[in-house]
């Protein structure tokens, strides 16, 4: 029997005509329904469809930024190229998902969570495309990364770094660690965005290093991103020593520059930062560890709202940002713990006779 799918005529055989009718009204009804994919769609190999896929993708209208598409590509040419680059979408089964997914998971969770909320992406956007019927990555809580608690720096630690580090970019350390700005954002600084008399430091953009692009200027992360920070008397009295010592007069200079003036590498603050941590003995401990330390010393404020700690470090999501609060829960948990101790005291403590209240 001949029948028609999306267009296309097919011939299949039946042992009887009874079957080839039932299969034939099937086939008519699920198109019908938008049941059906054209099988050539599935044809397609993953590994040219995922490299479309970053290209083209677009997150809230926008394309994805520099930073985020190296990510993707880099992602996909470690661990997801090697197992389905050749392959056919449709042959991208739940079953060699599942394979897959074990074996990056043992080298390292964290990028098999990322690797595999990215082929799931990819994966949905074919289903949207009529390319495969239905996504094949169905492992429950596979995306999910389980994040390691970072070290939690104490207000003393930050500022010993910041004495510790090569003076031109003690600023850097403070900023951080004081005002809550991520790295990109303490790169991307220029002095316009600096306001001694307000007290503030505007966010306006963020400097990446992107391979083959060199230094790249995006937006913030996200709109929450673009934010003005109140500092406090601390960093403000020495950014304004940093400005006048090393900062160019001209509005677009950047704040943090290499010694050649040019603005400052990351591997050059990777550098220097790991020379201050071992002249304070340090370890383990990373520069986004002073953006820890900022949101959670104000999360500890029991006059913040989370509405202005999202403001002041630049998270969208409350969810996000509610990760800084858990030293708050911390201290609540300390309070529990002394009116426990309180308890014990009284009902250890001999009954006395009750001393009546004078009207």
């Amino acid at each position: 029997m001949r029948y028609k799918i999306n267009g296309t005529h097919r011939t299949k055989t039946f042992p009887s005509w009874d079957n080839a009718t039932s299969y034939k009204k099937k086939v008519e009804g699920n198109e019908l329904a938008g049941l059906v994919i054209d099988p050539k769609g599935g044809e397609r190999l993953f590994g040219l469809y995922a490299e479309q896929w970053v290209e083209h993708r677009l997150v809230k209208g926008k394309p994805l930024t520099p930073a985020t598409r190296q990510g993707y590509k880099a992602l996909i040419r470690r661990h997801l190229r090697p197992a389905f680059g050749e392959t056919k979408l449709r042959q991208v089964t739940p079953e060699r998902v599942r394979k897959w997914h074990t074996e990056v998971t043992a080298e390292s969770q964290d990028q098999a969570a990322k690797s595999y909320r990215l082929l799931r992406a990819i994966l949905m956007t074919a289903v949207s495309d009529e390319l495969i019927a239905r996504n094949p990555c169905t492992i429950k809580g596979a995306g999910i990364e389980q994040a390691r608690e970072r070290p939690m720096l104490d207000t003393t630690t930050v500022l010993k770094l910041a004495d510790a580090i090569k003076p031109r970019w003690r600023c850097l350390i403070l900023l951080g660690g004081l005002g809550g700005l991520r790295t990109g954002e303490l790169l991307g600084l220029e002095r316009r965005d600096i306001d001694l008399l307000h007290g503030t430091v505007t966010v306006a953009r963020q400097a990446h290093e992107i391979t083959g692009q060199g230094r790249v200027i995006t937006a913030p992360k996200s709109e929450a991103g673009r934010r003005t920070v109140a500092l406090p008397k601390v960093v403000l009295e020495a950014l304004s020593d940093h400005l006048d010592e090393f900062v160019a007069p001209a509005p677009d200079a950047p704040i943090f520059t290499g010694k050649s003036g040019l603005p400052l590498r990351r591997a050059d603050l990777s550098a220097a930062w790991k020379d201050a941590c071992d002249s304070t003995g340090l370890s383990g401990v990373k520069p986004h560890d002073l953006r820890h330390h900022a949101a959670t010393i104000i999360a500890r404020n029991p006059n913040v709202t989370l509405k202005e700690l999202m403001t002041t470090i630049g998270h969208s999501s409350p969810i996000a940002a509610l990760r800084y609060q858990h030293a708050t829960a911390e201290r609540g948990q300390e309070i529990a713990r002394y009116l426990d101790d309180v308890v014990e005291a009284a009902q250890s403590t001999p009954e006395t006779a009750a001393v009546p209240l004078s009207s």
